[in-house]
């Protein structure tokens, strides 16, 4: 059963975060995201490895540089 709750601007106001969300957290290991780099292939490719959007996107949240 899905429980919804209506959040007031007062209680978003107090909402907060940065660098090290819970997201960040979890995907901001530069050594996993190097492997993720050497392993790159092009977004849609049907072929093994980690398409290029995901890769960009890691870096933009994890202030990684973006790989060309």
């Amino acid at each position: 059963m899905t429980h919804l709750a209506v959040i007031s601007i007062a209680e978003l106001s107090t909402v907060s975060g940065g660098a090290m969300t819970n997201q960040a957290r979890n995907v901001c290991n530069r050594q996993q995201f190097d492997w993720m780099v050497a392993h790159m292939v092009p977004d849609g490719a049907l072929r093994p490895g980690v398409q290029r959007h995901v890769v960009v996107h890691d870096a933009q949240v994890c202030g990684f540089p973006v790989p060309r």
